[in-house]
C-alpha cells in the first residue's frame, strides 16, 4: 500500500528554522540570507544548480555568491562536500551541543543553592532581554561564563543589561564586555560598580586628551596603554596631564610618546599635583640662578687679582 501527496511546487513551504532566526540571522547580510532560503528550497526539492544559476536567480555575480557561501560557512550552517554542499541540521547540532549526561556524583548543598541561583539569574535573563524565547546556545554560553568569570547573578544580568543599553545583544559584544569586566577584576555588583565609575573616568580623560590635541581619530592601542599607565599607574588626574600636554604647544606634531616622556620624568621626581610640578620647576629654576650667580663671582676674583708683572724674563728664569 502506498500513499502519495502531490502538490504544486509553487505551492508548496520551505521550512527556516527557529534556531537560524534566534542564532544566525542577525550576523547576516541581506544576500546570505536570501541564499540560505533558495538553499533550503533546494534541498527539499532535491535540486541541482551552480553558482552561475544562483547569480542568475538572485539578480548578482557569482563573485557575490562565491562571498555568501563563505559566511554561510562560517556561520556553521552550510559544509562542503565533494558534490556541492550540505545544509546544516541545525536542531541535531543542537541537541548534541546541549545533551549533558545525567550521571553525576552527589554534590553539596552549597553547590545545588549554587545552581539553583544561577538557573535563577538565566531565568531572569531570558525573560528580560530575549521575551522568554532565548535560545538553548545562550544558556550554554551563560553558563560557561559563570564558570570561567566568577560573576555573581547580579553581574550576569548587569552584563546583559549594559549590553542591551547598547544596542549590542549579541554574543560577540557580550563576551567582549565580559572578558574586559573579568580582567577589571570584576566579581561582584560592588566590583562592577567602582570598575564602570573608573571606566567612565578615563574615558572621560581620553577625550578630553584627544580634544586637547585636536585628533580626528581613535586612539591607537599603544596610546591606549600610555593614558592608562598614566591615570591607573601614575594615579595623575587630567590637571596633571593637562599640564603636560601644554608643553606640546610649541610642537608642530605632538605625540602621546612625547607627552609620556613629560609626564613620565614627573612620575619619577615624585610630583603628584600640579602645585607639586610648579614647586619643583620654580626649585630647578632658582637653583640655576644661584649657580649663574657664583660662577660670576668667582670670575670676577679672577680678572680682578693683581699678577705680578715678570718684564725681565731673563733674570726670572735665572731665579729658579
Amino acid at each position: 500500500m502506498k500513499f502519495v501527496q502531490k502538490n504544486k511546487m509553487e505551492l508548496g513551504d520551505t521550512l527556516v528554522p527557529d534556531l537560524f532566526i534566534l542564532n544566525n540571522m542577525a550576523n547576516l547580510g541581506e544576500l546570505d540570507v536570501k541564499l540560505y532560503i533558495y538553499m533550503l528550497f533546494l534541498s527539499k526539492m532535491g535540486k541541482e544548480t551552480d553558482k552561475a544559476d544562483l547569480a542568475k536567480k538572485l539578480n548578482v555575480t557569482e563573485q557575490d555568491i562565491g562571498f555568501a557561501i563563505e559566511r554561510l560557512q562560517g556561520e556553521d550552517l552550510i559544509t562542503r562536500t565533494t558534490a556541492g554542499y550540505n545544509i546544516v541540521d541545525l536542531k541535531d547540532v543542537e541537541i548534541n551541543k546541549s545533551y549533558i549526561p545525567k550521571v553525576e556524583p552527589r554534590k553539596t548543598h552549597a553547590q545545588t543553592e549554587k545552581e539553583r541561583k544561577r538557573m535563577a539569574a538565566t531565568s531572569a535573563i531570558n525573560e528580560s532581554f530575549f521575551q522568554g524565547i532565548m535560545s538553548l546556545s545562550w544558556y550554554t554560553d551563560i553558563g560557561s561564563m559563570f564558570e570561567n568569570y566568577s560573576f555573581s547573578e547580579e553581574v550576569m544580568i548587569a552584563l546583559f543589561h549594559y549590553c542591551q543599553e547598547r544596542k549590542a545583544l549579541n554574543k560577540k559584544y557580550v563576551h567582549a564586555v565580559a572578558e574586559t569586566w573579568y580582567k577589571g577584576g570584576v566579581k561582584s555588583f560592588e566590583d562592577l560598580e567602582d570598575f564602570l565609575e573608573n571606566y567612565d573616568n578615563i574615558q572621560k580623560i581620553k577625550q578630553k586628551i584627544a580634544k586637547s590635541l585636536r585628533l580626528n581619530r581613535n586612539f591607537t592601542k599603544y596610546e591606549e596603554q600610555y593614558i592608562d599607565t598614566w591615570i591607573k599607574d601614575f594615579n595623575y588626574d587630567f590637571d596633571v596631564i593637562e599640564e603636560a600636554l601644554k608643553r606640546t604647544v610649541t610642537k608642530p606634531n605632538p605625540t602621546l610618546n612625547y607627552v609620556n616622556g613629560i609626564l613620565s620624568n614627573w612620575h619619577k621626581k615624585g610630583y603628584k599635583t600640579v602645585k607639586d610640578i610648579e614647586e619643583g620647576e620654580n626649585k630647578t629654576k632658582t637653583s640655576g640662578k644661584s649657580f649663574a650667580k657664583s660662577s660670576s663671582v668667582s670670575k670676577t676674583k679672577y680678572q680682578n687679582y693683581e699678577q705680578r708683572e715678570y718684564l725681565d724674563l731673563e733674570s726670572f728664569y735665572d731665579n729658579m
